[in-house]
């Protein structure tokens, strides 16, 4: 992986319309420019008061103030100084005025006349929003290389920012393979899957298309011109006669290439760098193709800068021993689920790296280091979930 960062930059930057930087991935560090409220703002309908004026308040020995005129309400800039012993309406969201540090609700006071009786002690800056407390100076709305959430675009809007810098991370996929084309394999489906895990991660998928075991036809569509910043492949990738995609990717003459990786599945996938940008090949099998998305890709785009998002973890007790290739790093499909309040995770093992199933009944992998043979029955180990817990 060190060796393809070398050969490889960051995806071009764009700026576009806040609108359409939802899920995108920041190019820019935004911070906040300013605190709300910017002065001491009332979070419910009441009376504006000064604490010391209504100490010992109960609905046995209510405290009188005289009631100013008017109504204080959210908008309207207060030129006011509240006196000693005097009270003043407000509304939700209307500035305090000078002297007033806390807020009787509506149903602990009764007004009569020109006074208000106060039926309730207060706290100092009881019913209060204090300057800062909603919104703060200094805020990190979104860094760079992180992805845009929908707290950062309200952020965003509040600034009155209209346009944001991302980067333009797109790829497009290839589907390799004469039964592919023909139809003769049932419902190619491992595209549509790699597509998925892409957009899910926050990469706009620009094609997807298929082409036969033909290695000029694959080394075309690898020397297009095509503004996306990452190329992916999928099938062709074995070592043997049969190799088309490998075959196509040498013959592009990339600046940096590897053809099988230390994980199980997905070790026939292959890493390539040309004009600085990412190709990948990966198994036609989803488990494989899953486990080469993980262990290459995902670290790939975190070293040029991108915060691509972690599954959540949780930790279970194996309920069976798993087992991988000495010098490999794994991946093994669990179903996890709560007994007795404990989380057990349940190896899956029907079928090797083509069993979609395996997939679909499971919620989770655990990933088995290089180092590490195994995890025995029993073993607590760390679980990444891409489904809820069963």
């Amino acid at each position: 992986m060190p060796g393809a960062l070398k050969h490889l930059h960051p995806p071009r930057e764009v700026r576009v319309s806040v609108e359409e930087a939802l899920g995108r991935y920041s190019a820019e560090d935004v911070l906040s420019s300013f605190r709300l409220p910017p002065k001491p703002k009332s979070v419910m309908d009441g009376y504006a008061v000064r604490v010391c004026d209504v100490e010992g308040a109960s609905p046995l020995s209510p405290v009188p103030l005289r009631l100013i005129d008017g109504v204080l309400r959210p908008g309207m800039d207060i030129d006011m100084t509240l006196g000693p012993g005097t009270a003043v309406r407000v509304e939700t969201g209307a500035f305090l005025p000078e002297g007033a540090d806390a807020v009787v609700p509506i149903e602990d006071a009764v007004e009569e006349g020109d006074r208000v009786l106060v039926l309730k002690s207060l706290a100092k800056y009881e019913n209060v929003s204090l300057p800062g407390e909603e919104y703060e100076e200094g805020l990190v709305i979104v860094r760079r290389g992180s992805r845009i959430t929908p707290q950062a675009l309200a952020a965003l809007v509040v600034e009155g920012i209209e346009e944001v810098k991302v980067f333009d991370l797109r790829a497009r996929v290839l589907s390799v393979g004469d039964e592919i084309v023909s139809g003769s394999y049932f419902r190619p489906f491992t595209h549509v899957f790699v597509s998925a895990w892409l957009k899910w991660h926050g990469i706009a998928v620009s094609e997807t298309s298929m082409v036969g075991d033909d290695v000029h036809e694959i080394l075309k569509w690898l020397e297009r011109d095509d503004v996306s910043y990452l190329s992916i492949l999928i099938g062709g990738t074995s070592v043997g006669g049969h190799d088309y995609t490998i075959k196509a990717i040498k013959m592009a003459e990339p600046e940096h290439l590897v053809h099988g990786f230390a994980i199980q599945p997905g070790k026939t996938a292959c890493l390539a760098v040309k004009d600085c940008k990412p190709i990948l090949a990966l198994s036609g099998l989803p488990v494989a193709a899953m486990s080469t998305l993980e262990y290459v890709l995902k670290p790939l785009l975190r070293g040029v800068g991108l915060e691509l998002p972690d599954y959540p973890k949780v930790r279970a007790i194996l309920t069976r021993r798993v087992t991988v290739k000495s010098g490999l790093k794994g991946l093994v499909r669990v179903r996890v689920q709560e007994r007795d309040g404990k989380l057990y995770a349940e190896p899956i093992m029907s079928g090797g790296s083509g069993a979609l199933a395996s997939l679909l009944k499971g919620n989770g992998f655990v990933e088995v280091p290089e180092d590490v043979e195994g995890f025995d029955e029993g073993c607590e180990v760390e679980v990444s979930l891409y489904k809820p817990v069963a």
